[in-house]
């Protein structure tokens, strides 16, 4: 209620009534009634404003409301109405309505009854921006539908529905995106969220999501590390690559995927049990199913396997009790186990095991007397067993062993002779040598070690043939007598085993010989004397090898010749013949004693051969030197 405008009614009165005094010089009695009339009904409507702006008393509380007079509703009213709460405020609305249309204050109640109806409107405004959409629509259809704000409430119930919608309408696609880990699009669409006029959505919703966003990335890469995990297989990791998965809680987008991987692990499992179970490793069957995790859904599997690998252990004594104890165990897994039909295999295979025990044990008794005899008798009783019995591969192994022994008992004998005749070291003691351990065929025991021997005595024997014919060759080449060196040690044939020293030396040699011919080549090249014939011989001697003996004489030579060619530059120089003498500078090599004298020397032709600079207006006087004059190259001393 604006009370400033009733207090300052009565001054506003009293000026007009002043006024009228000063124009009319004089006021009849009817005018002064009328003064006094406006007079006491200001007084009177001030003190029922400042009436309302009484402390709150707890007599409303005790008020009959039937016989209340219209101050004390207005004042109990506005009581309510300063205690802020939806409740308070209807409450005040009911108490001011119940006065009649044409009360005095009939405008001033109006404007209050609207005021308190829009902070009703406000509340559930706030409601919705914190998210209370269902709370929203309930404050505001509380709102009386006589009062004049109640016209906009269902449009703005209208409004908050359309924002709730499209906030919904967003989230639904965030989560589409993210359930098909397209990251940067769920995050494009949660921006959106922003633009929505509703604090819930722009700012909880958002962060929520975001956060959701991102827990699915982090999830997401988790995922991706136990995938490689997977793929690099072994039992270690397909179990890490279970427990991370499993990290992933069934609220993450990444729920579904990694249930995938588990799965894909628990088939890589199963197939590793399996190879375990046909190749009989029992003792790593136990220890796989005792590391499974609980959380994985092979529980039936897992117990049947367990049985597996007790009954396997017991099958590996090989005795015919054993194997009975072990298909007992097995027979325990009924025809409703998934792994019925593979205890079924068991119970065949040990079955067809316990007919051919009797011969394997046989032969193994007969194999304890340790002779020649004995064994053969062993082998021919564990070739009884046919090929298709389980045990089959198991009497090879002993057959194998036995043999292994015969062959190691009559063929030592025979190597250590063979040895005994080395010892002696000469080319006819080797010769018996190896004809001795020749008599060891292929394929036996010992034949490994006898070929190892005879290949270290026939080298033996080619060193000594060999060594005199090499010694004489490598006497040629320090003398220089390279070719017949070369023809020396060609008498080493291939496959000897001084054969590729023997190669060495031969190319080291014929290296020497072109180096020497290129040597000579340049000098008499050389001798022409003429800028092309120098450039020429120095090409040449520069192909020669710093490996080669000539290497020294070369690099001499070579720098003789760049200091002349320097020399007939600088010729040409002072003959203002300054491009040739460029031209010719530049063919100096880098690796020669006057390059470095020839570049220094560019310098100083090049800049002469740049245009003067203008003369300036007062110039200095000197004296003029000729840069040709300075450096004076004499050829070095030949030695």
């Amino acid at each position: 209620m604006d009370h400033s405008t009733n207090q300052s009614a009565p001054t506003s009165k009293l000026d007009f009534l002043q006024k009228i005094y000063l124009s009319a010089g004089q006021i009849s009695w009817q005018m002064w009634a009328i003064g006094l009339i406006l007079v006491s009904g200001t007084v009177g409507f001030t003190a029922t404003s400042m009436l309302l702006k009484l402390p709150k008393s707890p007599q409303c509380v005790r008020i009959f409301w039937p016989i209340a007079s219209a101050s004390m509703r207005i004042y109990c009213a506005q009581m309510e109405a300063e205690q802020g709460t939806v409740d308070s405020y209807l409450r005040a609305i009911n108490l001011v309505e119940a006065l009649p249309e044409d009360h005095p204050l009939r405008k001033e109640i109006n404007r209050n009854v609207e005021e308190w109806a829009v902070a009703i409107l406000d509340m559930a405004e706030e409601e919705f921006q914190k998210g209370k959409l269902e709370a929203a629509i309930k404050t505001a259809r509380r709102i009386p539908d006589y009062v004049q704000v109640y016209q906009v409430v269902e449009e703005r119930i209208e409004k908050w529905r359309s924002v709730w919608r499209e906030g919904e309408d967003i989230f639904a696609q965030v989560e589409k995106e993210l359930r098909e880990s397209n990251w940067n699009l769920a995050f494009r669409e949660a921006v959106k969220l922003l633009s929505l006029s509703n604090k819930y959505w722009a700012s909880t919703k958002y962060d929520e999501t975001v956060k959701q966003i991102q827990l699915a990335q982090e999830d997401s890469s988790q995922l991706d590390s136990a995938y490689q995990i997977l793929r690099r297989g072994g039992l270690d990791n397909w179990l890490k690559a279970i427990a991370d998965a499993e990290k992933i809680p069934q609220t993450s987008y990444a729920h579904q995927e990694a249930q995938k991987l588990i799965a894909s692990a628990k088939e890589k499992i199963v197939d590793y049990v399996d190879e375990l179970i046909d190749d009989r490793r029992w003792d790593t069957l136990s220890d796989v199913v005792n590391r499974l995790p609980d959380s994985l859904p092979l529980q039936e599997e897992i117990s049947d396997w367990k049985i597996f690998a007790s009954a396997g252990m017991d099958a590996q004594t090989g005795t015919t009790d054993s194997l009975q104890v072990a298909i007992t165990a097995v027979q325990e897994i009924k025809a409703d186990r998934p792994l019925h039909q593979k205890a079924q295999d068991l119970i065949g295979r040990w079955k067809l095991e316990i007919e051919d025990v009797a011969h394997l044990q046989e032969a193994r008794n007969l194999a304890t007397g340790g002779s020649i005899d004995d064994l053969n008798a062993a082998i021919a009783s564990a070739e009884l067993i046919p090929s298709n019995n389980p045990r089959y591969q198991e009497a090879r192994q002993e057959i194998g062993q036995w043999t292994n022994t015969i062959q190691l008992t009559e063929d030592q004998p025979i190597l250590d002779q063979a040895r005994d005749l080395a010892r002696g070291g000469d080319v006819s003691e080797l010769r018996q040598a190896i004809n001795q351990a020749q008599l060891i065929g292929p394929n036996r025991a010992l034949s490994g070690e006898a070929q190892e021997d005879i290949q270290r005595w026939r080298a033996s024997i080619q060193r000594q043939e060999d060594q005199p014919i090499l010694d004489q060759a490598n006497s040629l080449g320090n003398v220089g007598e390279y070719d017949a060196a070369i023809q020396a040690a060609q008498r080493i044939n291939r496959g000897r085993v001084l054969y590729t020293e023997a190669q060495t030396k031969i190319d080291q040699w014929r290296k020497e010989t072109r180096a020497q011919r290129d040597l000579q080549e340049a000098y008499l090249i050389a001798q022409g004397k003429t800028p092309q014939a120098l450039v020429s011989a120095i090409s040449v001697v520069r192909k020669i090898p710093s490996s080669t003996d000539v290497s020294s004489q070369g690099q001499q030579a070579l720098n003789r010749w760049s200091y002349q060619l320097l020399s007939m530059a600088q010729d040409m120089a002072n003959r203002s013949l300054l491009l040739q003498a460029i031209d010719l500078a530049k063919m100096i090599p880098g690796d020669s004693a006057a390059y470095s004298s020839a570049q220094a020397q560019l310098e100083i032709w090049k800049k002469l051969l740049q245009p003067p600079s203008p003369p300036s207006i007062h110039p200095s006087p000197s004296s003029e030197v000729n840069p040709l004059m300075e450096t004076n190259y004499a050829e070095p001393r030949s030695n």
